[in-house]
């Protein structure tokens, strides 16, 4: 189940909660119940006795070993950002922090699992796809929604779109967009280029001059440093899709780290997660967004 990450006992818990297909999120915090989600539903895991099923430490440190192929200690790095990925799957983790100076050096008594289930829905752009691709034009597009609200299923569909007529490269860093595994997506994005696992910092300097982009798509913005870097592709000539958290445009305007982002995007585009993952609760153009939220 999910990529051998849940298995035994607490598989048959989570498939009697839900079925497969409709997971998406699992919360595992030791001492506690486990807790599946779905796209309308909150439902706590039971054993066939009808109590609930309780999460154990050597629960998590089963699923923690899995999703870093039995070599916790060659993940380290990606633990001290709070998360592991595994082919799309995002697994969020909290607990004791190692630090030295201010910073973080490693991640200890992880008790605290949050496991996103990432799910590719063909045609969730279909609607939208006028209003971002109007002949030789492309708008730099920013999807913006609350956590869980739908954006990388929207941005997936996005760079597979861009792809069918012009070059477009895939900054995967949660390897959450592509889902690769060793290098190879495992989701359909048609003719991406793909970088996973590289800081964004990073990958956009190196990619605009390696690859020739056209088109780049990435995800979770956070900070006044991706802004600045969002900026500077655009000023290059490349396009940009990319998303971030917020309740909405106002999330850009009122922002003092984001707000650079005027600058560059042509169309926002809003989500909701009610009453599921992806529903659109506003399309915005530069000048309308300014109309609304630029006094």
């Amino acid at each position: 189940m999910f990529d051998g990450l849940v298995t035994g006992i607490m598989a048959d818990a989570v498939c009697a909660a839900a079925a497969e297909e409709e997971v998406t999120e699992l919360r595992m915090r030791v001492g506690r119940a486990l807790v599946v989600r779905t796209a309308g539903e909150r439902i706590v895991a039971r054993m066939p006795s009808g109590y609930p099923y309780i999460v154990t430490e050597d629960d998590i440190e089963r699923l923690l070993a899995a999703a870093s192929d039995y070599s916790v200690y060659a993940v380290s790095d990606s633990l001290v950002r709070g998360y592991l990925s595994k082919r799309g799957i995002r697994i969020g983790v909290a607990g004791e922090g190692v630090t030295d100076g201010g910073d973080v050096l490693n991640m200890k008594h992880i008790r605290f699992v949050t496991v996103r289930i990432p799910r590719q829905i063909k045609g969730v752009a279909d609607g939208l796809k006028g209003r971002i691709f109007g002949g030789d034009e492309v708008c730099n597009t920013l999807v913006i929604s609350p956590p869980a609200g739908g954006k990388t299923t929207l941005l997936r569909e996005l760079a597979r779109l861009a792809s069918e007529s012009r070059e477009t490269l895939v900054i995967d860093e949660r390897g959450e967009i592509a889902a690769a595994a060793d290098g190879v997506p495992t989701f359909d994005i048609g003719d991406c280029d793909v970088v996973t696992g590289v800081p964004k910092g990073i990958a956009y300097e190196n990619t605009i001059r390696a690859m020739n982009p056209e088109v780049i798509v990435t995800d979770e913005l956070f900070g006044a440093r991706d802004a600045d870097a969002m900026c500077d592709i655009v000023r290059s000539g490349v396009k940009v899709f990319a998303s971030l958290h917020g309740k909405g445009v106002e999330s850009v305007f009122r922002s003092s780290a984001l707000c650079r982002l005027k600058e560059i995007a042509e169309l926002y585009i809003v989500l909701s997660a009610r009453p599921r993952a992806g529903t659109v609760v506003g399309v915005y153009t530069a000048e309308q967004a300014e109309k609304l939220y630029g006094g």
